[in-house]
């Protein structure tokens, strides 16, 4: 309880400016060995202080491998929160049948932060993923609004990139928008009685990279 504590104050320190860099060890021990809720605290500690070249980092993989085995939800959604913030880049391999697996969740925000991970891992090595479009196909018509919501995000990326690729996926996209404006989504998407706003603009700009120079 006390090393979490005083965690949350070096994390305290480093937002002021201050170097906690003595901490980041400890961060790391703490996510492996501490408490669900010390975990968090250390995972968080983590994601804050290294950054994804971090010689430290590699010491914290071993720890994610397990906790994505675990039949904990809450040490699943911490590593799959710390693979989708930060993970080492030569790494990837190591962890991504076990993020893919997630997908096929019964659990919704298991599903979600998996197609987040996904994404991360497609920003910054592409070629690890795109062995697994269907996969996405499968999120971006998940039953679950927030997870078809993520899979947003890696579509965008990938469309403007090769829209050519994805021109089949008009029709999926105009049924999705048609459903967002008709209101079909949870109120909790609603912004000001406007439904899912920030999720209209994702999918029309999908759209308009779609048919670009395409009448049709």
């Amino acid at each position: 309880m006390q090393m979490k504590e005083l965690m949350v104050r070096a994390i305290y320190c480093e937002m002021l400016g201050y170097d906690a860099s003595f901490a980041y060890i400890h961060a790391i021990k703490l996510a492996q060995q501490g408490t669900a809720l010390e975990k968090r605290v250390g995972y968080l500690a983590v994601s804050l202080f290294l950054n994804e070249s971090h010689e430290l980092l590699l010491l914290l993989v071993n720890t994610v491998l397990k906790d994505l085995q675990s039949t904990n939800l809450i040490e699943v959604c911490m590593a799959l929160t710390v693979v989708s913030q930060i993970f080492p880049k030569d790494m990837i391999p190591a962890i991504l049948p076990l993020v893919e697996e997630k997908l096929n969740n019964p659990k919704e925000i298991i599903r979600r932060k998996a197609v987040l991970a996904l994404y991360k891992f497609y920003l910054i090595a592409p070629t690890q993923v795109q062995h697994i479009p269907n996969k996405f196909r499968k999120a971006l018509c998940d039953k679950d609004p927030g997870v078809m919501t993520a899979s947003l995000h890696i579509y965008l990326q990938m469309i403007q990139e090769n829209p050519e690729s994805y021109k089949d996926l008009t029709s999926s996209i105009v049924t999705i928008l048609k459903q967002v404006v008709g209101g079909k989504l949870p109120i909790d998407f609603n912004y000001h009685s406007v439904p899912a706003p920030w999720l209209q603009i994702q999918l029309l700009r999908i759209l308009a990279l779609l048919g670009k120079n395409d009448q049709r």
